[in-house]
């Protein structure tokens, strides 16, 4: 696929790149600052994309950028959310914006457009109920705003998906292509946290469900190399992936 990749010059977004080269995609960087990116990149795999100078905020410019590049794929990692419950972000406004680009484009090519894009584990539910992690433990909540924005879309208006990952941190500096990894891929599942670890103080009252999230919330830590394979690998499925229109949980294979 021919991918638009937005906050590539970012800890996930440097990740992402080459790993999409590595599957064969086809990269068109979205970025403020070409000579940045160019600076963390091996000048080999530099050479191999397209850069286009942008504000992830510019919707016009998303949008035209997605057209005039025939991008079939949109890819954002662009932006940070908050951490405290009452804290601001930009993250809010950028994912909007990117949002509505990708909607708009889709309509006027006539049909949705792939889009990967990132939350946290927060906004995926407690096993066997319809509450987000979140609702227990209130972080990160500028990603509810986004997954609501999400599911707010008209159908086959955008085939969205929603990375959820835990803490993420980086294997390595190594930004050549292809990508190596000496870590495992990643095991996925819809809208849960896969492998979640049932204890007894989940009967504890009102507090037990906490205590249960924050005790396995660790097992949730995965590399930053891994959640790029896994979304460069998914976008190899095009429209016919498992993860269209869902949130994805994610953990490591030796968790």
């Amino acid at each position: 696929m021919k991918v638009l990749l937005l906050g590539a010059t970012g800890n996930l977004g440097s990740r992402i790149l080459p790993a999409l080269l590595t599957h064969g995609h086809t990269v068109v960087a979205y970025v403020r600052s070409a000579q940045k990116l160019q600076s963390l990149l091996p000048e080999s795999v530099f050479r191999q994309i397209t850069t286009i100078k942008g504000d992830a905020t510019d919707v016009n410019a998303i949008k035209t950028a997605i057209l005039d590049s025939k991008c079939d794929a949109i890819v954002t990692a662009a932006g940070v959310a908050a951490m405290a419950p009452w804290a601001k972000s930009d993250l809010p406004k950028i994912f909007q914006a990117i949002l509505q680009a990708v909607r708009q484009a889709g309509e006027e090519r006539g049909q949705p457009l792939r889009f990967w894009c990132l939350g946290g584990t927060g906004v995926l539910y407690y096993p066997g109920t319809q509450s987000m992690l979140s609702s227990y433990i209130p972080v990160f909540l500028e990603h509810r705003q986004n997954v609501a924005l999400l599911r707010e879309l008209p159908p086959n208006s955008v085939d969205w998906s929603m990375l959820c990952p835990g803490n993420m941190t980086p294997e390595s500096s190594d930004f050549n292509v292809p990508t190596k990894t000496s870590q495992g891929k990643l095991i996925a599942q819809a809208a849960n946290p896969p492998s979640w670890q049932h204890l007894w103080v989940r009967f504890i009252p009102v507090i037990g469900k906490s205590i249960e999230m924050a005790i396995n919330f660790s097992r949730y830590d995965t590399k930053l190399e891994q959640n790029a394979e896994l979304i460069a690998a998914d976008l190899e499925e095009g429209h016919d992936s498992r993860f269209v229109g869902t949130t994805v949980g994610i953990i490591s294979g030796s968790k």
